[in-house]
């Protein structure tokens, strides 16, 4: 009887041991990259974006927003790991957002997934038009008119495309898809700050993005215990 007992044991400790064993399968990888993009030298101006051609922004004064540097740091970068080298990931179903308020894009920058969707709302009370390009060729061309509801568009882009999504009726306001292959990315903010996480022990090669300034890049290792996490940081100059 006492054998049978063991006997029994074995197999739900197996299977125990089998469980536990999926679960850290299931975990994310522990490694981050953590930096800041910094700009170098003076901080060009930004203009006073002129907005008179609609009563409704002019009521809201704003500043150009190709480059936004913040005691030092910029803004609107996205970093990402490089495309084709994270294997294969399926698409968001959640669309990115983004919004049109005060007859400006806001984020001015974001990040997709190719497949993914990506959601236009109008917070403001005047017309809008979306139209998106990748190298001017166009996607879509959609009217917004005050309280409809978002539109949701197919992104139809690959790894490496920039979707430039303007309006035409007040040419100022710009915003950009950036697509990748995988999730592995982040914009900065006014803080110039970046994280990404969930990344396995290796070699990366780290990209950054600017829409006015351009591209950059670098090698990343990333080791295990203490060395899950490192540290990396772009520059850019003024010309």
């Amino acid at each position: 009887m006492r054998a049978s007992l063991l006997l029994g044991l074995v197999p739900a400790l197996l299977g125990t041991s089998s469980l536990a064993r999926a679960d850290v399968a299931r975990k994310p990888a522990p490694g981050a990259i953590k930096g800041t993009v910094i700009f170098e030298g003076e901080a060009p101006e930004r203009a006073t974006l002129r907005r008179d051609t609609d009563p409704y922004c002019a009521k809201t004064p704003k500043d150009a927003e190709d480059v936004i540097v913040t005691k030092g740091k910029l803004k609107d970068v996205l970093v990402r790991i490089k495309n084709g080298s994270m294997g294969a990931h399926t698409a968001p179903a959640t669309p990115v957002l983004v919004d049109q308020k005060d007859c400006m894009y806001a984020p001015r920058v974001v990040g997709v997934v190719a497949g993914q969707k990506l959601a236009v709302r109008n917070s403001d009370g005047t017309f809008h038009n979306v139209h998106g390009l990748i190298n001017g060729k166009n996607l879509w061309n959609k009217p917004h008119a005050p309280k409809d509801p978002d539109l949701t568009l197919e992104a139809a882009a690959k790894p490496d495309d920039v979707i430039d999504v303007m309006c035409d009726v007040h040419p100022w306001m710009h915003s950009y898809a950036v697509v990748q292959d995988h999730p592995f990315f982040a914009v900065t903010g006014d803080d110039g700050a970046f994280e990404i996480k969930g990344l396995a022990p290796g070699t990366y090669t780290l990209e950054a993005w600017h829409s006015t300034l351009g591209a950059k890049s670098m090698t990343v290792k990333i080791g295990k215990g203490g060395r899950a996490v490192v540290s990396a940081r772009f520059s850019y100059k003024a010309n």
